[in-house]
């Protein structure tokens, strides 16, 4: 496959774009993620995929989910990734797994008839299943005091850039999703996101078209880890923020420059965070194979 053309998440749905829930505009995000066995691995994406298809059906419009599957990374591990508007939304999510009869027949239905019988109990590595709760991050926003949530359990991440809405890739649109994640040292836990929405600010700024950049926190996880969504258009953009460093003399001095005070001990962005905990993991678009 040609990751340059990936197609993105909004064409796993069937509900129009303006009606998406995304990273873009979602009050909060679920992370879920699971591994696949090798020896179900086609059953357990045709699952995945059925799992989503009622799982929008029944939240829509205060829940979408979109299925990502990794790439360079471990094989046959799936991402969703749940958009609410608020936690109560998750109610209605336990809601359709006690009671919808479409969700209950994908979820417990013989879907392995020919290789001794089973459901997605089979198809995943028991205890691979893990989920986040990650929020936009807050106080770091170009968006102005008065502005309504419309409901939403925080200010939704896009404005935390100034490209204009139509413009900003986001979960729904990308082709590729990197995420970037790391954990601050307690002491410098305000110098550190005040780093991370710098770099994601000049990245906005300059690659505006190819790369949108939002800033996450877990919320009810581990205190003070922080994630970065980096939407490209494709993973060829990725090299764009690679040159950053070289072609743009602030973008330069944001990652070289001192950014703790004096009086503090002093130091670049490297002494706020716990060492050897920034990692990416490259997320594209999951799609049915081709029929034929």
């Amino acid at each position: 496959m040609a990751w340059t053309d990936s197609a993105p998440a909004a064409e796993q749905v069937a509900e129009p774009p303006e009606q998406l829930l995304h990273t873009g505009n979602s009050g909060l995000i679920i992370h879920r993620v699971g591994q696949l066995t090798y020896e179900f691995r086609t059953e357990g994406r045709s699952f995945a995929r059925d799992l989503q298809f009622f799982t929008n059906k029944a939240l829509h419009p205060n829940a979408t989910t979109f299925v990502y599957e990794e790439l360079f990374g471990t094989q046959d591990r799936l991402h969703w990734l749940i958009h609410m508007r608020a936690p109560n939304d998750y109610g209605q999510l336990l809601e359709m797994v006690d009671h919808n009869t479409e969700f209950q027949e994908v979820a417990t239905n013989d879907r392995l008839t020919e290789q001794g019988g089973g459901n997605w109990e089979r198809m995943f590595v028991q205890g691979s299943f893990q989920e986040k709760v990650i929020v936009p991050q807050h106080g770091l926003t170009h968006a102005g005091h008065d502005e309504d949530l419309g409901g939403l359990f925080a200010v939704p991440a896009r404005y935390q850039s100034r490209q204009p809405v139509e413009q900003q890739l986001n979960s729904a649109n990308a082709g590729v999703i990197v995420h970037r994640a790391g954990q601050v040292k307690f002491e410098f836990r305000k110098d550190g996101r005040n780093f991370a929405f710098a770099w994601l600010d000049r990245i906005n700024e300059k690659l505006a078209g190819h790369a949108t950049v939002f800033l996450y926190e877990e919320q009810w996880g581990t205190q003070d880890r922080i994630h970065w969504m980096i939407h490209l258009r494709s993973l060829d953009d990725y090299r764009l923020i690679v040159e950053l460093e070289q072609t743009d003399p602030e973008f330069r001095e944001i990652l070289t420059g001192p950014r703790i005070p004096a009086g503090r001990g002093g130091g670049t962005w490297g002494r706020m965070f716990l060492d050897g905990t920034l990692q990416e993991t490259v997320l594209v678009p999951h799609h049915a194979p081709a029929a034929g």
